[in-house]
């Protein structure tokens, strides 16, 4: 699965970011006022929380990595996670969202995902980290859909800079590919992550229902699902 920046081949800079005169990144200047309400600081919130959670998760598997390549490419993307949260709250910030106030509420939603998903070896890490970080982009873009522009937008263009599909496909399709006992094992255990991920996302979408303002339930339950299958078969993984 190859993870593609939305920002590539934009004039203005390394990052694809479309600059003023001053310097300031166009993407962070609301073109219009927004009615912010409860919806909007939700989704906001989430998405930002998203970028902590990927943050700290790759420092993880950093500290477990096999090969200090590995290593290296997993604390790099930590940072990038951290500068990803610190765009999201300018962007919010320029459209009068305070991102610290509206992530507050998220902080341990995830419950004990990672007590009951304990990994047996680096693969299933991968594996693991591949579809929960995967999946909470999925998520999070499907939210920002129903946000005015240009704040929904921007935020979905940040989620979709996430390198964790690149990442995971570098590291485990030649693998995959050359043992089929290790791809159903492997296909087993997404499976599993996948169920417990969805139903984590649920149970949060229970306790928060104004995240979903526009989008029904079963849509976003569709919209999870297409992830999971499109994530597994990116890996080769039977679904």
């Amino acid at each position: 699965m190859t993870d593609t920046p939305s920002g590539s081949g934009t004039p203005g800079g390394a990052s694809g970011e479309v600059r003023d005169e001053a310097g300031v990144p166009g993407a962070f200047r609301p073109s219009a006022h927004i009615q912010v309400g409860l919806h909007e600081l939700s989704v906001v919130g989430v998405v930002a929380f998203s970028r902590t959670v990927a943050c700290v998760r790759y420092a993880k598997d950093a500290d477990r990595a096999p090969r200090m390549e590995s290593r290296v490419a997993l604390m790099r993307m930590s940072a990038r996670a951290a500068a990803s949260f610190d765009r999201v709250v300018e962007l919010a910030a320029a459209h009068g969202v305070e991102v610290y106030g509206a992530v507050e509420r998220f902080v341990g939603v995830l419950g004990d995902l990672d007590e009951r998903l304990r990994p047996l070896d680096w693969s299933e890490r991968l594996v693991k980290t591949y579809l929960c970080l995967g999946l909470l982009v999925d998520f999070g873009m499907a939210l920002c859909d129903s946000l005015p522009e240009p704040l929904g937008s921007g935020l979905i263009d940040e989620l979709a800079q996430d390198p964790v599909g690149t990442y995971a496909s570098a590291e485990l399709d030649a693998a995959i590919a050359g043992d089929p006992q290790l791809a159903a094992r492997l296909g087993l255990w997404g499976r599993r992550v996948v169920g417990e991920e969805i139903g984590t996302l649920q149970r949060l979408l229970a306790q928060v229902p104004e995240l979903l303002g526009d989008t029904g339930a079963e849509q976003m339950h569709a919209v999870l699902s297409q992830g999971a299958v499109s994530r597994m078969r990116g890996l080769g993984l039977r679904v």
